[in-house]
């Protein structure tokens, strides 16, 4: 019996140790088991902290970008190329991530990529930069040109104004100063000789009469000179075929109507001049007479006429 039990002893042990055995090794396996799930659930965890952190810097790198936007014409379709270049990166990192097949050297090229943009986005800055240096001193060129310009201008105006008051002083002293201006009412006789009427039914022709005065100013050479007639009403007395017309006014511009033109042969001497005229004079009243030369007026007389 000893032996019997003795044997159901050893045959208990060799279960009991095969048990412990197979827990053992249950136990290991499980372990390990354990320990790769982790360092699985680990290196998800990590991957997913990666893919985080490089669309935030792609985004950053984006927004970047847009700051630059607007300073320099020629480089904003550079930034707009770029920017869509980002959003490329982004779009095949996130189709990764979403199929799970981000692995850590997916990670390290989109990082590279990352430090590549960010080289570049500093280089765009520099550039920019250098771009708004230039512009920044090509404007202060342009308004130190400006000013020279404009006191340029300045002198020129004040130049020429000069000039035009120069011009205007000539001109005015160039005018005559006519001197005993005498208008008088003439009938002619047969023989020739003038006799002085007061009634306009026995006047031939008005005499104007007057001395030019002496004038240094004025050039050597032919010189013309405008008389205008005015009747009783206060009209102008214009013929046509007795060479009238009209003459600007050197002042106002206004456009006159004369009677005559008288040119002479000017030796800036004072010469005496007599002009006569015999139309459209029968009307009694007083008959006004003015003298223009170049748009001025240089002498007036008037007659009474009964």
């Amino acid at each position: 019996m000893e032996n019997s039990n003795s044997g159901s002893k050893r045959i208990y042990m060799a279960i009991i140790a095969v048990l412990l055995l197979i827990n053992g090794i249950a136990g290991y396996l499980l372990f390990n088991e354990n320990k790769e799930k982790k360092v699985k659930i680990d290196e998800v965890a990590k991957l997913d902290t990666d893919y985080k952190a490089l669309n935030g810097q792609f985004d950053a790198a984006k927004a970047e970008l847009e700051t630059l936007k607007g300073k320099n014409t020629e480089l904003d379709g550079i930034i707009a190329e770029r920017q869509a270049t980002i959003e490329k990166y982004q779009g095949q990192l996130a189709e990764a991530q979403r199929k799970g097949n981000l692995s850590n050297a997916e990670v390290k090229k989109y990082k590279d990529l990352v430090a590549q943009l960010q080289g570049e986005n500093a280089q765009l800055q520099t550039k920019i930069k250098e771009l708004s240096d230039q512009n920044q001193e090509l404007t202060a060129k342009n308004l130190e040109l400006d000013k020279t310009l404009s006191a340029e201008k300045s002198t020129t105006a004040a130049l020429s104004e000069d000039k035009k008051n120069l011009s205007k002083k000539v001109e005015l002293g160039s005018l005559l100063q006519l001197q005993n201006l005498k208008v008088e009412g003439i009938h002619k006789k047969g023989n020739g000789k003038e006799v002085v009427k007061t009634k306009a039914k026995d006047c031939d022709y008005l005499k104007i009469s007057f001395a030019t005065g002496e004038n240094k100013i004025l050039e050597a050479g032919n010189l013309a000179l405008y008389v205008r007639i005015i009747n009783p009403k206060g009209e102008t007395i214009s013929v046509g075929d007795q060479g009238s017309g009209t003459l600007k006014m050197a002042d106002s511009g206004q456009d006159v109507q004369y009677s005559k033109k008288v040119d002479t042969d000017w030796a800036q001497a004072s010469k005496n001049l007599a002009i006569e005229w015999s139309q459209n004079i029968k009307d009694p009243g007083t008959y006004k007479v003015e003298v223009y030369q170049s748009g001025y007026v240089v002498g007036k007389g008037s007659v009474d006429l009964r």
